[in-house]
């Protein structure tokens, strides 16, 4: 059933007012550089404040700036604005700007974050849940599922039995294929049972590139998922690292929400991507019936676990057999989900640990690069017989 509905130090006012203290956690200076044009927006500055008086100040302080909107983002704790940069002036230069005016704030540019294409094979296994020894009739979800993608075909059949809040973050219409096989490897036939899954559709067009969600738009779906008391997110997008994000997923986190997130489809050599690499996140990697590391998946220390995501059977129309890293991230959501122990630790650090202590030791010994510390597998509460 569905139904719609670069300075360091940060300082913001949560909810009950206490003063907190983020640093942020930039990736190295070569990979942010690589990183300045994938934007979603190259024309608008958003910015987080932490009240709103903070807010008003710097709105009053900057009138060549073209306020296009303010929210209270109730559900992390924050006044999240969008500027129109002015003419002539720099993405760095007005970050500059706002950050010396209002040393509480952080500002960014408009970063993309796309869902990349999983690549469709002819053939497949449906090796998955016996690899990871998940019961063939699923497993009942302990906590309600947020999922950040593209939009989902309300009228998919493997999502009949799942109950869906739909909320569109971005206009209707685009690809929803993507969106549809995450939430059915999540709640279709055989996953998670009795599933109360909230869905963010954030992707829209971008001029001359591919689909894509702005930081703004994820923002204000974290902060709805927030708000309905959604604290186990699933996204399968991947993009820089964005200063913005990264003071919204700490405001998240200190409210009790993680992030499982896709490690994204860059290759061996690739540079870390985010929400992944992100400390309050939980960094999945993909890997093939063979227990081989997907040959798309990028490496490093960021990565946390790894679950099927070659040639995984979706049973999207008349089905289909999808590889990539978003759809490997689904499997260790919903092993989290089934788990009335690991549901409800709300802490990405507790999640690690327990994840790792049941996971299957691949590659060298112990935690490395590539798999992270081993293949996901399902708790004593949800194992297959």
């Amino acid at each position: 059933m569905i139904r719609s509905s670069l300075f360091t130090f940060s300082l913001f006012l949560a909810a009950p007012v206490i003063a907190q203290t983020f640093v942020l956690d930039p990736p190295a200076p070569e990979f942010i550089a690589a990183d300045a044009g994938d934007l979603y927006n190259t024309t608008t500055l958003v910015v987080l404040a932490g009240d709103a008086e903070t807010a008003d100040r710097l709105i009053a302080a900057t009138p060549a700036y073209e306020l296009l909107s303010r929210e209270n983002l109730t559900g992390i704790g924050e006044e999240m604005l969008v500027f129109r940069l002015p003419e002539g002036v720099t993405g760095k230069e007005a970050i500059g700007e706002m950050e010396t005016l209002e040393p509480g704030v952080t500002a960014g540019v408009n970063h993309a974050y796309r869902a990349p294409p999983p690549a469709e094979l002819p053939e497949g296994r449906e090796y998955a849940n016996g690899l990871i020894g998940w019961p063939q009739q699923g497993c009942a979800a302990q906590v309600p599922i947020g999922i950040i993608d593209t939009d989902i075909a309300p009228d998919e059949t493997g999502l009949a039995r799942a109950n869906i809040t739909r909320k569109q973050f971005v206009g209707e219409g685009g690809d929803n294929g993507h969106g549809t096989a995450i939430a059915e490897l999540i709640g279709g036939p055989g996953r998670l049972t009795d599933a109360n899954i909230f869905h963010a559709a954030v992707v829209g067009p971008v001029e001359g590139k591919s689909p894509a969600a702005g930081v703004d738009t994820l923002v204000r779906a974290i902060d709805w998922l927030r708000s309905n008391d959604v604290r186990l997110v699933n996204v399968s997008l991947a993009g820089p690292y964005n200063k913005i994000l990264d003071r919204a997923l700490q405001a998240a986190a200190a409210r009790g929400m993680v992030i499982v997130a896709a490690a994204g489809n860059t290759g061996r050599e690739g540079p870390p991507r985010y929400p992944a690499a992100f400390k309050q996140t939980i960094a999945v990697t993909a890997v093939d019936a063979a227990l081989k590391p997907y040959e798309k998946a990028p490496e490093g220390r960021h990565i946390d676990i790894a679950a099927p995501g070659v040639d995984v059977f979706v049973p999207q129309g008349e089905g289909k057999y999808l590889s990539g890293t978003s759809i490997a991230a689904p499997f260790v959501t919903s092993i989290i989900a089934a788990d009335p122990v690991a549901s409800g630790l709300g802490d990405a650090t507790k999640l690690r640990d327990w994840l790792s202590d049941g996971a299957r030791d691949l590659g060298v010994s112990g935690p490395d690069p590539v798999f992270g510390t081993g293949l996901a597998q399902p708790g004593s509460a949800c194992r297959k017989e």
